[in-house]
C-alpha cells in the first residue's frame, strides 16, 4: 500500500471519528493570503539584506583584498559582513520551511530547495545591484536623512585603519614611494597623509597624481609598507 494512499486513509478514519473539524472557505482564504503575505515580505527583506551585503562590499572596496594573496582574503574574511549575510541565510531557510509545508513543495528535500531559493536570491539581489536604491540610502545616511538604516550605512565609510586598510588620492609620486591623503566629508576616521612604499613587484611607475587607491599594509611613523595595493575603480571614487 503507497504512503499517499495510508495518508488518505488515515484522513478519512479521523473524518469518520468526527476528529477533524470542518473550517469554513473564509478560513482557508485568510490562511492561505497571511501565509502568501508572510512569504512575500520575508522574501523582500531578505532580497534587501543580501543585496546590502553585496553593496557594502562593493562600495567600501573590501573586495580589493581578495587581489592581495593570502593576506588580503584572511583580511575580507575578518572585515566581511558576517552578520547581515547570516541573518540572510536564516531568512531564507525560514522562506523555504514556508514553502515547504504550505505547497506542493513538501516533496523536495529541504536543501535542495533552500539551495534554489539561495541561488534565485542571489540573481535578484544582483539586479538590485544594478538600481540606485542603496546608493540613495547611503547619500542620505551620509546627509542625516536616514534615521532607521542609518547604522548599516555608515558602516560601509568606515575606517579600517585598525585592520592595516588605507584609502587616499595620490599626491606625490617618487623613485620608490608615493604619498596619499585622505580627507573627505564622511564620517570615518581615517583622514591623513601617509607615504607608501610599495611591493617589489607595483609598477609604481604606473601611478598618476589624482589616482584614488586602496592600500594594505602595515603603518608606522606615517610610513605604509604595503603588501597590496589597487588603484580604485571609478565607481568606488
Amino acid at each position: 500500500m503507497s504512503e499517499e494512499h495510508n495518508i488518505q486513509k488515515k484522513v478519512l478514519d479521523k473524518i469518520r471519528a468526527g476528529s477533524v473539524g470542518m473550517r469554513s472557505h473564509a478560513y482557508f482564504v485568510a490562511r492561505a493570503s497571511l501565509i502568501g503575505i508572510t512569504a512575500g515580505l520575508v522574501l523582500i527583506f531578505s532580497l534587501f539584506v543580501l543585496s546590502y551585503v553585496f553593496f557594502s562590499i562593493r562600495e567600501s572596496g573590501t573586495h580589493l583584498l581578495l587581489t592581495f594573496g593570502a593576506h588580503g582574503v584572511a583580511t575580507f574574511a575578518a572585515l566581511f559582513p558576517w552578520a547581515f549575510f547570516i541573518l540572510c541565510l536564516l531568512l531564507l531557510f525560514f522562506l523555504g520551511e514556508m514553502i515547504r509545508r504550505h505547497t506542493s513543495a513538501y516533496r523536495l528535500s529541504l536543501i535542495r530547495l533552500f539551495g534554489g531559493i539561495l541561488s534565485g536570491s542571489i540573481a535578484l539581489s544582483a539586479l538590485i545591484m544594478l538600481t540606485p536604491l542603496h546608493s540613495s540610502f547611503l547619500s542620505a545616511a551620509d546627509h542625516d536623512r536616514l534615521p532607521f538604516l542609518k547604522s548599516w550605512y555608515d558602516q560601509i565609510h568606515r575606517s579600517h585603519t585598525d585592520r592595516g586598510i588605507y584609502r587616499g588620492t595620490v599626491v606625490t609620486v617618487a623613485t620608490s614611494s608615493f604619498t596619499i591623503a585622505h580627507n573627505e566629508t564622511d564620517p570615518d576616521s581615517d583622514e591623513g597623509t601617509w607615504t607608501v612604499e610599495p611591493p617589489t613587484n607595483f609598477n609604481i611607475r604606473a601611478l598618476a597624481v589624482g589616482e584614488k587607491v586602496y592600500v594594505a599594509g602595515t603603518a608606522a611613523a606615517g610610513t605604509i609598507r604595503a603588501f597590496g595595493i589597487r588603484v580604485v575603480p571609478p565607481r568606488l571614487k
